[in-house]
């Protein structure tokens, strides 16, 4: 399984990302992938946003194309993410151990890279868009904690 990152909003013990279709819960949001004509999700149009690795993430604030409010100001204060500004009820999440390249994340998810350090959790196939949802919300389980990661 391709290994990606996602700031989060966090809850229970062992801590675990907050099921929602925002951009800091375990969720997609329409606006990231639409579900088509038929109600589908589809693959290649989109998904929920992740990054390669904690250096990604940094390099991704320092090039203004990451909002530093979505990422905890505690790992700013740590060194592991300079300016991150964001609230610390958000938590930075890991999934997986792979490269960060074209792969099953799922049975009925893929990772698609679109940058270097940028990728989109999608679909495997065209599905229902309640299916697609559901998929996502389905890997709660498999997101762990990535802030004592330094991946650079």
């Amino acid at each position: 399984m391709p290994r990606a990152y996602r700031p989060m909003r966090a809850e229970g013990e062992p801590l675990r990302p907050v099921i929602g279709d925002s951009a800091t819960r375990l969720g997609v949001r329409e606006r990231d992938l639409a579900p088509d004509n038929e109600g589908n999700a589809r693959p290649r149009q989109g998904g929920m946003s992740v990054v390669s690795s904690v250096g990604g993430l940094r390099r991704r604030i320092a090039r203004q194309i990451f909002s530093p409010g979505m990422v905890p100001q505690r790992l700013s204060d740590s060194g592991l993410v300079p300016g991150a500004i964001g609230p610390n009820s958000l938590h930075l999440f890991r999934i997986g151990n792979g490269s960060f390249e074209l792969a099953v994340l799922t049975d009925r998810l893929m990772l698609v890279p679109d940058r270097d350090d940028h990728g989109t959790v999608q679909p495997e196939a065209v599905m229902p868009y309640q299916e697609f949802k559901q998929a996502i919300y389905d890997t709660r389980d498999q997101w762990v904690s990535g802030e004592a990661d330094d991946d650079c």
